[in-house]
């Protein structure tokens, strides 16, 4: 082999000498033709290299005579590859070469590791006997050295028939062309991908060229615009959940479900159409005509099946109390329902004959062409269970929610209550304090009946303390212990009468709702005359309502007592309890008086 070396040499550089010349724009579109049928799969975007330099290892080589047909190699290379270099080393190589010299025939074996698209590493093994010439040796060398610097595929719609290193699935038979080379050397330009993208489209279209490198996302696009319709469509169908009657008639059922009606069809006769899809133009993913009359069809067929589910599921449904057992039936329901409307379809596939038998559709070719029919109807199915799993969910999730807010809504309104009262009996006690001082060096027994009556009041006060609501006769009990207190400080010049319906003594009203009344009209009226003071209370019964009156005859009410005569809290609480079934009205002149209205408190 020493004596031959440079005869191998000479036969490289001199290779080239017997290449066919074809005509350069044959020979570009060759190239190109070879890149895109060869080096791409569908699956990958990108075409395999080493995106970074090769750190060549030669193993196995005899003498420096025997490396020399690599270091021409490399040499060859280096002048092809513009986005990398490749150097011999001795250690820490990403490209390793092993020459093994052995009896037998030709042979090869290698390890590659990849990142993406790109190459990492590379581990040859090439076993050369040497029982053969060197044209041979230098065939299988350049055709697996070259093929590892990138991933070659079957051709996928034809092999492309130049026979060169990249064509061929043995070395035997590859010849050796300069389009093996300018192949490299495009693979391996910093332009590579803008240069196939420019030739693709200017001979096959922009669709090809989509359909070269992105098909594996190009497939999944469209499952993945099925799956947003169907969680958009399903969120909206949940959101209008609240708002769908409970037992609606048919078109009300069918409109009620309007979005999934629309959908579903649309996806089914998306998936049904597809099939139709050129391989050379992915965009082109169905025909409109046959869209249209799948759509159609599948439209009216999903039309039927909710009308059969309207006046089945509800019969079976009322007999089945458990939640999950309403859901399982559904689940079957939804699957078997579609296979026995299947074979009543038949004046859908006769109302749309002639057009269905162009687009070769048939109701009967959902289970006979179509086996992925029961997935779908299975799909369907789940979607409808977990519909009702998370709509009871949220629903109970709400009813909770609602629960708890009540009893918060309760308990901040007794708190508040409780509050108002609590302003209520200090504001009392100190004008029932100030009346028994004012007594205190006038007249003992009346500071003693004073402090006696007060004392009996508050009795009944703490005797009410956790209650919100009295009877109208407790009230009126505590409403005339009050006006016995105040009769004793004012004598004569105080008098007052308590007025009530019979059927008004056992309404529940709130505690101290009359007392500020009855206590405003003597602060605010009997103590600013100087003749006698009445007060006269009552309680009528008028139609639904309960009408509470405090009269007296002092000074006219100002246009907006409220403020001043300290009735804000009474406002408070009836606004609490009664919110707009409750009011307050006042009026002056010969009956004068303070009026409070709590409106549905009787049966009629």
């Amino acid at each position: 082999m020493k004596q031959t070396l440079l005869f191998i040499i000479v036969i490289l550089s001199g290779l080239n000498l017997t290449l066919a010349h074809p005509s350069q724009s044959s020979f570009e579109e060759t190239t190109w033709n070879v890149i895109r049928e060869r080096l791409f799969n569908g699956e990958n975007a990108k075409a395999y290299r080493f995106e970074d330099d090769i750190r060549f290892q030669l193993i196995g080589a005899n003498t420096h005579q025997d490396s020399a047909v690599f270091i021409q190699m490399i040499a060859e290379l280096n002048d092809l590859l513009e986005t990398i270099q490749i150097k011999m080393v001795e250690t820490d190589p990403n490209f390793k070469l092993t020459i093994i010299h052995e009896a037998g025939g030709l042979s090869s074996s290698s390890r590659r590791q990849t990142s993406g698209s790109s190459i990492i590493y590379v581990d040859l093994k090439l076993g050369i006997p040497g029982t053969i010439n060197e044209k041979e040796t230098i065939k299988h060398i350049y055709y697996h050295t070259f093929r590892k610097l990138t991933e070659i595929y079957s051709p996928q719609h034809a092999s492309t028939g130049y026979g060169g290193i990249f064509d061929s699935p043995k070395a035997a038979d590859a010849e050796f062309k300069e389009i093996d080379k300018e192949l490299l050397r495009k693979l391996y330009s910093t332009g590579f991908y803008e240069n196939l993208k420019e030739n693709t489209v200017r001979k096959f279209g922009y669709s090809y060229y989509l359909n070269l490198r992105f098909h594996k996302l190009l497939k999944i696009i469209p499952n993945a615009l099925k799956a947003i319709l169907i969680l958009f469509g399903f969120m909206f169908f949940l959101s209008k959940a609240a708002k769908r009657k409970q037992n609606p008639g048919l078109f009300s059922y069918i409109k009620q479900r309007a979005t999934i009606l629309f959908i579903l069809p649309f996806i089914f006769s998306f998936y049904r159409t597809s099939y139709t899809a050129s391989d050379y133009d992915p965009l082109l993913l169905f025909s409109p005509t046959d869209f249209g009359i799948n759509y159609l069809i599948t439209f009216s067929y999903a039309v039927f099946i909710l009308i059969v589910f309207y006046f089945t599921e509800p019969i079976f449904l009322k007999r089945i109390d458990n939640f999950v057992g309403k859901q399982a039936f559904i689940f079957l329901s939804t699957i078997i329902i579609p296979f026995l409307v299947s074979t009543t379809s038949l004046f859908i596939y006769i109302l749309f004959w002639n057009k269905a038998l162009l687009s070769g559709f048939s109701p009967l070719t959902f289970f006979t062409h179509d086996p992925s029919f029961l997935l779908k109807i299975i799909f369907v199915a789940t979607l409808r269970v977990f519909y009702n799993i998370v709509n009871y969910r949220i629903q109970s999730m709400v009813n909770q929610k609602d629960v708890e807010i009540a009893r918060m809504k309760a308990l901040k309104n007794q708190a508040e209550l409780n509050a108002l009262h609590s302003r209520i009996n200090p504001h009392f006690l100190y004008n029932s304090l100030n009346s028994i001082a004012s007594l205190a060096h006038i007249n003992a027994d009346k500071t003693e009946n004073m402090a006696t009556g007060l004392s009996e009041l508050f009795r009944y006060s703490i005797n009410q303390e956790d209650k919100t609501f009295v009877t109208v006769a407790e009230e009126l009990d505590m409403v005339k212990k009050y006006l016995e207190i105040e009769k004793t400080r004012f004598g004569d010049r105080l008098s007052y009468e308590i007025n009530t319906n019979k059927d008004t003594l056992d309404k529940q009203i709130p505690k101290f709702l009359i007392q500020p009344l009855v206590e405003n009209a003597i602060k605010h009226g009997l103590s600013k005359i100087k003749n006698s003071g009445k007060v006269r209370v009552e309680t009528v019964k008028k139609g639904k309502d309960l009408i509470l009156s405090v009269y007296d005859n002092g000074p006219d009410f100002p246009e907006e007592p409220v403020s001043g005569y300290g009735l804000q809290n009474l406002y408070d609480k009836l606004d609490i309890i009664y919110g707009n079934k409750a009011s307050i009205n006042w009026e002056n002149g010969e009956q004068k008086q303070f009026r409070v209205t709590l409106k549905n408190q009787f049966e009629q």
